[in-house]
């Protein structure tokens, strides 16, 4: 039953206990400590149109999809959460209304969906040995004995689930491919409406113009009131409508980096090493002894060598230990261990006797049995008892190279696996040799080789700076006294300044972000801190941000869901107020005036409504908008527009009767909107729920 570990392992799908298991720990602990914690709904994760999540469900999915989904098995937990919460989203959503509009997968079409999916065809177990395509009748015969002996072990039994669970998520998608492929064949543009949009768009109006800009004034001529700010405010309300809780911070970095004591004391520490680097007779034992990365057996380029590294090593010979020099986070001293000219590419051919559990292996003879052929063959051809070409032909597991006569052509560096390349880069045309893989054991001869590449052998003893205890203390010290004076209330800004440190703000932060614009790095820690649900506006923390840095964070602002008070955003409205009220002087102005007319500049323009910038001036959707719907010979009166104050004529217009749409071409544009269908119906249905979402208090 191999066949279905690799099925479970291509689509990502299998039963999972250890989700479930952690969970029960977690909560637990929280259980048996008295917390109150996971009391009636405190245990949601989240609310989605009055169905509650719960933390021991959502979690064993994110621990399902943590350990059967390659390509998220390195997210942090909240990168996870967030995956499975738009999963969930579309499961009660979508779900919910698949359910209630009837919407089912019948066992003919679920078939149908598991014949064509590419991880059944692309099985050998259910292709025909002889054609070599897939066979249906071989893949029922396979389910068949699955399910008859599914309680046979067990293997057995997780075999059958995982195969109950493929199929599972294969109904799921074609459910959900067949719920979208009906909300796209409800939409249709019929050609005459899409004609008319086109015309509309297409109508040009030449005007002739006079206007007197906002930018001509100085911001003196307003004196700003609340009133001013109000009216904006309620004209772009809808720009602060919080959907969940939001909140502002002021941060301060303070980074655990290492002090130039630390860097002395690593740079010393390799120094008085240095003498017995020199006397060392094994120098792969005295890296590995010594230094904090692994012993490298590399030879490299010298024209590819660091600069530093090259400048250092230049002209010595083996045996030649360098100062401590810099580099990375830390410092090494190297040692010239051998120099030598190498190929630069290398054609070889080989035998491959592979072993049950070696890399890519079909065969099922043991290790043992492996290492004995290959030495039987290895030593006949030694003593020149048969030739190459009929070891090969007796037996290679390589059988493409078999096929070839055991030759694998030319090759370059980091093509091959490191002991195979070893021995052909760095022995010499014609030898003969044994070497073990991941493969299994190769028999190799060297056919030919090509070019000279001076090469170095480098013994590094590599030694990182660490931040000592001292040095960490003493930035915890001084993020500590610069969070004690921000709790004196006088102005942040000037306690920066007077520290000397810089004090950024991150606004709008949502309690699921897990970074922080100013901070590198993952910054989930300062935000579990901000959203802790004891923290008050005005609360000041210090917070060790993964033992890179100490971070000072303030609390000034907290938005629930609704629309931030207008007292909060006022300074964000002001440019906006200042332009309106500078509007207002200019229209004013020109209504108190007694000016002819016929004095001021008049300009010409075509505009549309696919074209509503003009020159000079900006954007201006209404004056345009105007402009457009008036005949020809309007005169309009003074209206108020985005960048000042405006009066136009309407001297002609035209449209352009050649942007009708072919049925052909509206066709196209209704398969563009309903191309948009997956991605946007879902976004829609979400805006349109009650959804609470507290994956921030458990991630």
């Amino acid at each position: 039953m191999a066949i279905f570990e690799k099925i479970r392992k291509r689509s990502g799908l299998v039963i999972l206990v250890i989700g479930t298991a952690l969970a029960a720990f977690i909560l637990g602990e929280f259980l048996n400590s008295g917390s109150s914690m996971f009391d009636s709904d405190q245990d949601a994760v989240g609310f989605i149109n009055g169905n509650k999540i719960s933390y021991f469900d959502f979690n064993k999915d994110i621990e399902n999809l943590r350990l059967n989904n390659q390509q998220v098995a390195s997210f942090s937990a909240i990168q996870l959460s967030e995956v499975v919460w738009n999963q969930t989203l579309t499961k009660e959503i979508i779900g919910t209304i698949q359910t209630d509009l009837g919407f089912t997968i019948s066992t003919e079409e679920l078939w149908d969906q598991i014949t064509l999916n590419p991880s059944i065809q692309q099985m050998d177990g259910f292709r025909d040995p002889n054609t070599g395509l897939f066979d249906q009748e071989l893949l029922k015969s396979t389910l068949a004995n699955l399910r008859d002996n599914r309680e046979s072990s067990p293997e057995a039994n997780d075999q059958w689930l995982n195969w109950v669970n493929f199929e599972s998520n294969v109904r799921d998608e074609a459910m959900t491919n067949k719920f979208y492929s009906a909300v796209q064949s409800g939409l249709n543009i019929p050609v005459s409406l899409q004609n008319h949009e086109n015309s509309r768009n297409e109508i040009q109006a030449e005007i002739e113009w006079f206007g007197s800009l906002i930018s001509e004034l100085d911001d003196s001529v307003s004196d700003l009131t609340d009133s001013d700010y109000q009216a904006v405010y309620d004209m772009t309300k809808e720009d602060f409508k919080v959907d969940s809780e939001l909140r502002d911070m002021l941060f301060a970095d303070f980074p655990i980096n290492p002090s130039d004591e630390d860097r002395a004391l690593a740079f010393g520490e390799l120094l008085d090493l240095k003498s017995d680097f020199e006397d060392s007779d094994d120098d792969s034992l005295f890296v590995m002894a010594n230094s904090d990365l692994p012993f490298q057996d590399v030879y490299s380029d010298l024209e590819l060598l660091d600069l530093n590294l090259r400048n250092a090593i230049q002209g010595r010979k083996e045996g030649f230990v360098s100062e401590p020099l810099e580099t990375g986070d830390g410092y090494q001293i190297l040692k010239i261990m051998d120099r030598r000219s190498l190929p630069d590419s290398v054609k070889a051919k080989h035998i491959l006797i592979s072993f049950e559990g070696a890399e890519r292996s079909q065969v099922t003879r043991s290790f043992n049995d492996a290492k004995a052929i290959a030495d039987s063959i290895f030593e006949i051809l030694n003593l020149g008892a048969i030739s190459f070409e009929t070891a090969n032909g007796t037996l290679n597991d390589d059988t493409f190279a078999g096929s070839q006569g055991g030759d694998l052509g030319w090759f370059k560096t980091n093509r091959m696996a490191k002991p195979f390349e070893d021995f052909c880069f760095r022995n010499n045309i014609g030898d003969l040799g044994l070497v073990l893989t991941n493969f299994g054991f190769h028999i190799i001869n060297i056919i030919d080789q090509n070019g000279q590449i001076p090469s170095i052998k480098l013994a590094q003893v590599f030694r990182r700076v660490s931040v000592s205890k001292e040095t960490e203390q003493g930035i915890y010290k001084r993020a500590a006294e610069f969070a004690k004076a921000l709790q004196s209330g006088d102005n942040a800004q000037d306690i920066a300044k007077n520290y000397q440190v810089m004090l950024l703000s991150n606004n709008n932060t949502n309690s699921t972000d897990q970074s922080i614009a100013g901070l590198q790095g993952d910054s989930r820690e300062i935000v579990k801190w901000l959203f802790n649900e004891d923290r008050s506006v005005g609360d000041v923390g210090i917070v060790n941000n993964g033992y890179r840095n100490y971070v000072v964070t303030e609390l000034i602002a907290v938005y629930e869901p609704g629309y931030k008070p207008f007292e909060y955003v006022k300074d964000e409205l002001k440019t906006l107020a200042l332009n309106r009220s500078k509007v207002n002087y200019l229209f004013d102005s020109f209504e108190k005036s007694n000016s002819d007319e016929a004095s001021y500049s008049w300009k010409n323009n075509a505009v549309s409504l696919t074209n509503n910038f003009i020159p000079s001036v900006g954007r201006e959707n209404s004056f345009i908008g105007q402009a457009v719907g008036s005949n020809v010979g309007y005169e309009s009166k003074l209206i108020k527009g985005e960048n000042g104050v405006f009066k136009y004529r309407v001297l002609k217009k035209s449209e352009n009767s050649a942007s009708n749409f072919s049925a052909a071409e509206v066709a196209s544009e209704v398969n563009l909107l309903r191309s948009r269908v997956q991605s946007q119906l879902l976004e829609s249905l979400v805006d349109a729920s009650d959804i609470q979402d507290n994956r921030g208090r458990f991630f």
